[in-house]
């Protein structure tokens, strides 16, 4: 566990596994794709006020209006960190949120 932000570090999650980690230029790779993880995120949060950053390439960062901030280290504990910063279920079929995605 990291002594300064609690997060614990078990390795990739399976949603940013895959791709030759070993060849050169893999680590520039993943970390473009990370960032642009991080930019459809943002999207996909905008419409009920959450904002993301990478941070370390190890967690993100998720924040809500009110400057509540959490960490989270995969796409899984960050879902459940917005629905709760949220104070909602995030229904990614919900009408009204498709139409304020839009």
């Amino acid at each position: 566990m990291c002594s300064l932000c609690g997060t614990l570090a078990t390795g990739p999650h399976w949603s940013e596994a895959g791709g030759d980690r070993a060849r050169v230029g893999a680590r520039r790779d993943a970390l473009r794709e990370r960032l642009v993880r991080v930019a459809l995120l943002n999207r996909v949060l905008a419409p009920v006020g959450l904002t993301v950053q990478e941070w370390e390439e190890s967690a993100y960062v998720l924040r809500s209006p009110t400057g509540e901030t959490v960490l989270a280290d995969n796409l899984t504990a960050l879902l459940a960190e917005a629905e709760r910063l949220a104070k909602r279920p995030l229904d990614p079929l919900d009408p009204a949120y498709l139409e304020r995605l839009r």
